[in-house]
């Protein structure tokens, strides 16, 4: 079976160097690209998963001194094939190309997009065999770069196999593989794994010029090869000692670093430069004193560059970086690499957010005996969406522990929390703990629609008919909290003149201010890309049909503030898809909101009868339930004309 493996691991390696003359899909200008020379690549999406779209861009993987780099390369359109000029860096050993679109990725067909490189007398360039094992291997994690999850992937064998092959050709090369070397092997053959790792330590031992980069490697081997912690911890102290010391010389370069950093405003450069500085600047390494006094925050450093991954939905950087992060970072990284993405844009789906949601609480899991109040604190706040996500992934034993945490903090004051606990605990037939997690969440006035019918299904499924559910449901009202919200939104009436509109609806029709005469309107404006203003769109349903058979009392939703161009198209499809009939003005350029004083959204107003604004209110409370009693104290007040 190994021969067969090996066998096929070299006709890969005759694929890769001659890739030109027989990849339908991907060019290069050249079949023996030259390390620091200008390429043209050539890649044709006809049959692949890009066929037909309208954006592709390009990531390089370039292996250079044994470390992966990435950069991203801008594409021209030819008719239908996507072209570009790109110098390779002088001390690659081998590149390969990622082409995307959005979130669809082409790496290559029958093999991957890559090549091996060569020197001017055109042999491979150093690092070659090497860096194509570890382009496909993940057993190493630190050269193993996010080029892919699971196609091309090669067994542990083959990339011993390459080792040898890398030793073979390029013997020197010995100091910079030997503990990937040893660390594969031990995967394959323990023994020999042993007896090489010795032999190499002896070797790498005796150089007269061992670097950093050798302890740290020396460490390693005896750590996670040799399974000896003593002999590692000794050199660890060795390393720290060394470390400490240059760091503190080259304080100075470090603040310019760092300036440099604070300067950069293009991420595509700012990942990596993080990324270098975190390398050349350790944290566990730092002058504490000297980094307070200047403003040097580890903190933002590791938040950053995960969070950036996260954009990029490079999973392998953003795991590594997480693990190493300081708990001060893990709020700004929950909130911007969970919250942000799954709940408030909805880029990520449920699998997508766990990939990176459970390194997080992972992470935090670190500290719980270390910080427990820090921890406590970061937990509770987190536990909510973090269960929703394993719900949506059918962890549901999980996912109830999570809620059940969250709910020690915001007992049942929090409706998408609220939400999730009640499909779990419907989910899976705890019905006394829904009752009381129903009723509980009512009497905050704290509900969303799912949540209502399913209070109305319960009372329904024990009464056997629905007589009486409205006395029922006026039990578990709080009364307090009604009249706190309603003293609120006495307190903030208005009474003032607003100037005369002209705005087209989503219907065809052009709407004025001055055909709305006798009626009460309620303003809603909001963009597309505005989170808040979609989290509140719950709650107005509800209110358009509370009011839908009152023909006094009409809705629109006035889309401002827009950035995109086809936001119409966007809108419909937007309102399709959620089920949302709503009447929508569409005022991107902010014309109409301006001259009624709008800024921030989302903001709620409320006209009467007589076109007079009555009530302007900025913002949603985060409750459906909440926010349809907000709207109809403000309607019926403002009907009454108090």
């Amino acid at each position: 079976m190994k021969k067969i493996i090996i066998a096929s691991a070299i006709a890969l390696a005759i694929h890769v160097t001659s890739a030109f003359a027989q990849d339908k899909n991907f060019k290069l200008s050249t079949e023996k690209p030259v390390a620091g020379e200008e390429i043209g690549v050539t890649y044709n999406p006809k049959g692949t998963v890009l066929a037909g779209k309208k954006n592709v861009t390009a990531t390089v993987y370039q292996f250079c001194d044994y470390k992966w780099i990435k950069n991203e390369l801008a594409l021209e359109k030819k008719d239908s094939i996507w072209t570009a000029n790109y110098t390779l860096p002088k001390n690659a050993s081998i590149v390969a190309f990622k082409f995307k679109s959005g979130s669809t990725v082409d790496i290559g067909q029958t093999s991957a997009y890559a090549w091996l490189l060569f020197d001017k007398e055109g042999k491979n360039m150093p690092g070659a065999y090497a860096g194509w094992a570890f382009l496909r291997n993940a057993s190493v994690p630190e050269m193993f770069p996010d080029f892919t999850k699971d196609k091309f992937l090669i067994g542990d064998d083959v990339v011993v196999y390459w080792m040898q092959q890398q030793l073979r050709y390029f013997p020197s090369s010995k100091r910079d593989i030997f503990y990937a070397h040893s660390k594969v092997l031990k995967k394959v053959d323990a023994e020999k794994a042993r007896a090489l790792a010795l032999q190499d330590l002896s070797l790498i031992k005796s150089l007269p010029d061992k670097n950093l980069n050798d302890l740290k490697n020396i460490k390693k081997v005896y750590a996670e090869v040799l399974d000896n912690p003593s002999a590692a911890d000794s050199m660890g102290r060795v390393i720290a000692a060394i470390d400490s010391a240059a760091i503190k010389r080259r304080n100075p370069e470090k603040l310019a670093a760092a300036k440099a950093l604070n300067g950069e405003r293009d991420y595509k450069k700012l990942l990596p430069a993080m990324i270098n500085f975190l390398e050349l600047y350790p944290m566990d390494k730092a002058d504490r004193a000297f980094d307070q006094a200047n403003w040097i925050d580890y903190s933002k450093f590791y938040s950053s560059i995960a969070i950036m991954a996260s954009v990029d939905k490079d999973s392998v950087t953003f795991k590594k970086y997480v693990a190493q992060a300081p708990l001060s970072s893990l709020p700004n990284l929950f909130y911007k690499s969970m919250y942000v993405p799954y709940v408030s844009l909805k880029t990520f789906n449920a699998q997508e957010a766990y990939v990176f949601a459970r390194p997080m609480m992972s992470r935090l899991m670190q500290f719980k005996e270390i910080n427990r109040d820090a921890f406590m604190d970061i937990y509770l706040n987190n536990a909510g969406v973090y269960a929703d996500i394993l719900m949506h992934l059918n962890k549901d034993e999980a996912a109830l522990n999570f809620a059940s945490a969250a709910q020690q903090k915001y007992e049942y004051g929090n409706s998408p929390l609220n939400e999730v606990s009640a499909i779990l605990l419907e989910r899976n037939g705890q019905a006394e703990k829904l009752k009381f997690t129903l009723e509980s969440s009512m009497r905050k006035n704290q509900m969303t629609p799912l949540m209502l019918d399913m209070l109305k299904k319960n009372y329904i499924a024990l009464n056997k008919n629905e007589s009486g559910y409205e006395s029922y449901l006026a039990t578990l009202k709080d009364l307090k909290l009604d009249s706190a919200l309603e003293n609120k939104v006495r307190k903030s009436m208005i009474n003032k003149t607003v100037p005369e509109f002209n705005v087209k609806s989503n219907r065809g029709k052009m709407v004025k201010l001055s055909d709305l005469k006798g009626k009460i309107v309620v303003f809603d404006f909001w963009a597309s890309w505005c989170a808040p203003c979609k989290a509140a769109f719950p709650g107005m349903k509800m209110a358009v049909e509370k009011y839908k058979n009152d023909k006094d009392v009409v809705f629109y939703f006035v889309d401002t503030q827009e950035k995109m161009k086809d936001y119409e198209a966007y809108v419909s499809k937007y309102l399709k898809d959620n089920n949302y009939d709503f009447n929508v003005l569409f005022d991107a350029n902010a014309a109409f909101s301006k001259s009624y004083g709008v800024g921030a959204i989302p903001h709620k107003m409320v006209l009467d009868k007589n076109g007079k604004l009555r009530f302007s209110e900025v913002g949603y409370m985060g409750s459906p339930s909440e926010l349809v009693d907000e709207i109809s104290m403000m309607v019926e007040l403002a009907r009454k004309g108090e």
